[in-house]
C-alpha cells in the first residue's frame, strides 16, 4: 500500500513538473511573439488550420491567425480573419500554409468547378467507357493524351491535357480504379474546338501520361509541304512543252526485226 502511494505520488508530482513546464514555454512563446510584434519584426498572417481540398468552402474552423517574420510574408497574404468569409479554395491547401488571394474565389463566382479552372481556359467533358477512359484509373489532377481515330489511322491531335472531374468528383483521396461514363478536361479554346471535332467525327482514346513526363508538350502544327514544288512568288510558271510521239511499227523480213517510223 506504501509502495502504491509513493508511486502516485511520483507520478503526479512528475506530471506537475511537465504541466509546469509547458506552461512556462507557451507564455515565453506568447512573450516573444509580442515582444516581436512590438519591434516590428514579425506580421499575423491568416494560415490554414486544416488541409483543404480544391472547391472546399472556408469556414472559421479552418483558419488560423499566426505570426510569422515580416521578411517571409508572400505577397497576397491575407492578414485578417474577414478576408476569407465567402470564399472557397482553388487549390490544395495544407495546414499551416498561407492564404492568398489568388489561391482563393468567392463562392459565388460560378459553380465550383468554374474557379478551378486557369485565366483563359475551358472545361471540356468527353463521354467514355471502361477502355476510353483508362480503366477507370483516371482521378482529377491527372494528366492525358488524346488519340484521335480515323478509318485505319490513329494520331495524337492533343497532349498534356489535365483532368479536372471524373463523372461528378473533382477530388477524391481513393486510388482505386473506378469506371466513369464522362471526364471533364481543362483545355484552351482552340483546343476544345479540335477535342469536341475529334469526338464527333470519330473515336479517341485517352492515353495517361506519366506526372514526371518532360517529353515535348508541343504538337507540330506546322502544315505539311506540298510535294510539288511552288512557283516564286510574282513569276508566272514555266509553260508545259507537249512534244508530239512519232509512231513505229515493226518490220519483219525472215528472221531479222526492225522498227520503221510512221509519219502522222
Amino acid at each position: 500500500m506504501k509502495t502504491r502511494t509513493l508511486l502516485l505520488f511520483v507520478l503526479s508530482v512528475g506530471f506537475g513538473v511537465a504541466a509546469a513546464i509547458m506552461a512556462n514555454n507557451w507564455l515565453n512563446q506568447q512573450s516573444r511573439a509580442a515582444q516581436a510584434r512590438a519591434e516590428g519584426d514579425t506580421t499575423q498572417v491568416v494560415v490554414a488550420a486544416v488541409d483543404l481540398v480544391p472547391g472546399a468552402p472556408i469556414e472559421p474552423i479552418h483558419v488560423q491567425l499566426k505570426d510569422i517574420d515580416s521578411r517571409l510574408v508572400p505577397p497576397g497574404a491575407l492578414t485578417n480573419l474577414e478576408e476569407v468569409k465567402n470564399m472557397v479554395a482553388k487549390n490544395n491547401l495544407y495546414r499551416g500554409d498561407v492564404l492568398r488571394r489568388e489561391r482563393l474565389a468567392p463562392v459565388g463566382e460560378g459553380s465550383t468547378l468554374s474557379v478551378l479552372l486557369e485565366p483563359g481556359m475551358r472545361a471540356v467533358t468527353v463521354r467514355v467507357n471502361d477502355v476510353i477512359g483508362v480503366a477507370g484509373f483516371l482521378l482529377p489532377g491527372n494528366r492525358v493524351d488524346i488519340l484521335f481515330t480515323e478509318g485505319s489511322m490513329t494520331r495524337t491531335v492533343l497532349k498534356n491535357l489535365k483532368v479536372l472531374a471524373v463523372d461528378q468528383t473533382q477530388h477524391t483521396d481513393e486510388n482505386r480504379p473506378k469506371l466513369v461514363r464522362a471526364v471533364t478536361l481543362e483545355v484552351d479554346p482552340e483546343q476544345a474546338e479540335r477535342l469536341v471535332n475529334a469526338s464527333s467525327n470519330g473515336r479517341i482514346q485517352l492515353a495517361l501520361r506519366n506526372p514526371n513526363d518532360a517529353q515535348d508538350l508541343q504538337l507540330d502544327t506546322v502544315a505539311a509541304v506540298a510535294s510539288e514544288p511552288q512557283s516564286v512568288s510574282g513569276s508566272e510558271p514555266a509553260p508545259r512543252v507537249i512534244r508530239p510521239r512519232s509512231s513505229t511499227v515493226d518490220l519483219i523480213k525472215g528472221t531479222s526485226q526492225q522498227q520503221v517510223p510512221v509519219k502522222s
